[in-house]
């Protein structure tokens, strides 16, 4: 396995353990908890690769439905997946997607004011989806009408996710800015190429 590999992986496996921290820290709140875990997951977002991301919310995932305490308030098991709540987890992976991919705009932008912009606009939609998924499952698994769940698994968490889309946007570029550095977050890998091959050419002159 090379060192870029073994590097990734690491990556995947720090960005699971965060997001496992992230989610005891709970607000309780009637039916569905506020949590950091979307504020993490779009951190996640911004900062990995896409495939990455979906890899390490899959990871948290399947680590959960095994029964470790990694979910909202130390809870495990697949029986949290397909409670009520379990359609804002699997809501994850479609807000990771999004986010990510959405995110990838921002890379070809030049100012930071720009990348901020399209960092929070990728969060704010990912957050949406996820809200939105997880509402019709609270609908389903609950037996609520769309209107109950959507007063009950979305509108509460409008303005939290927002405030929480946009600070995941903020400290993602932030963490991306610090880590500019390292291999992995190049920018591009078309300038990353570009680099190498500037570096190959100078040594050989």
């Amino acid at each position: 396995m090379t060192t870029n590999k073994v590097q990734r992986l690491a990556i995947i496996a720090i960005a699971t353990a965060f997001l496992a921290v992230a989610s005891q820290l709970t607000i309780p709140l009637p039916l569905v908890p506020l949590t950091l875990q979307t504020l993490a997951v779009g951190i996640i977002a911004t900062l990995l690769k896409p495939l990455d991301s979906i890899l390490a919310i899959c990871l948290y995932l399947i680590l959960g439905a095994i029964g470790i305490p990694v979910f909202a308030g130390g809870a495990a098991g697949f029986g949290v997946i397909l409670g009520p709540t379990g359609g804002f987890l699997i809501g994850f992976l479609l807000q990771s997607q999004q986010v990510s991919l959405l995110g990838q705009t921002a890379l070809m932008v030049k100012s930071a004011r720009g990348k901020l912009i399209l960092y929070s606009v990728a969060n704010i939609i990912g957050a949406a989806w996820c809200l939105a998924l997880g509402t019709i499952w609270l609908s389903l698994v609950a037996r609520l009408s769309l209107q109950v769940a959507f007063k009950s698994g979305f509108l509460p968490f409008i303005i939290p996710g927002i405030v929480k889309a946009i600070l995941a946007a903020f400290i993602g570029y932030a963490l991306r800015r610090a880590l500019k550095t390292h291999p992995y977050f190049a920018v591009t890998p078309a300038k990353q190429a570009e680099k190498v091959e500037k570096t190959e050419l100078t040594e050989k002159a």
